[in-house]
């Protein structure tokens, strides 16, 4: 594990959730708070080890440690905690409803059904025609609402960046990632928000970190 800077420590790994978090820290101007530690969960045993018993019980990324506190383990609770601590990519009183729903329909649904995209066309898994079906139907759902929701709006949270554009957003990039964004094809209100985001310069400087 990385020494003592006596800053927070946000473990992560390229194209990994933990992109949401450090394109966060590039919106908020805060990277000079945060040490980047680059680690991948699997690689050295006794470093997996370290990892396990003094941050992430599960052995995954993100984590976010914190100076006298517990690790904050999943990547929208970091983005959340980010924005509040710092004040900064907050949503308008009247879009707080969309904020706290769309960031946490992200981690909870959403990123359950990319994974399973994840192992069928990356990881090339192999699944029943009904599986790939009921997932593929389920996605379609998702981005569905999503894409009602952006009628109208540039982000998630009318018309500035919020923190759960940094959540969702990386679903959207990640998607772009797999079977040549095939799974956006059908989405054009996702696609707008995709070309979007990817002018921010900071989200491309933190999708080519390597």
């Amino acid at each position: 594990m990385a020494g003592d800077s006596g800053k927070m420590k946000l473990y992560w790994y390229p194209d990994y959730r933990s992109v949401r978090a450090i394109w966060l820290l590039k919106e908020l101007e805060a990277e000079q708070d945060v040490e980047l530690v680059r680690f991948f969960p699997g690689g050295d045993q006794a470093d997996d080890a370290a990892f396990r018993k003094d941050v992430h019980p599960h052995c995954t990324i993100p984590a976010l440690t914190i100076p006298g506190d517990i690790p904050i383990l999943e990547s929208g609770a970091i983005c959340m905690y980010l924005a509040d601590k710092y004040g900064k990519l907050l949503p308008e009183p009247q879009y707080r409803q969309d904020y706290y729903n769309f960031l946490i329909y992200t981690v909870a649904t959403i990123d359950g059904v990319l994974d399973f995209f994840y192992q069928l066309y990356g990881a090339n898994m192999t699944f029943s025609d009904e599986k790939v079906q009921q997932m593929t139907d389920k996605l379609n759902v998702c981005f569905d609402f999503v894409s009602r929701r952006l009628q109208g709006r540039q982000y998630i949270c009318g018309d500035k960046l919020t923190a759960v554009d940094c959540v969702f957003g990386y679903v959207i990039y990640y998607s772009t990632l797999l079977k040549d964004g095939a799974l956006l094809k059908n989405y054009p209100k996702l696609q707008e928000y995709h070309d979007r985001i990817k002018k921010r310069p900071h989200y491309q400087a933190t999708i080519n970190m390597k």
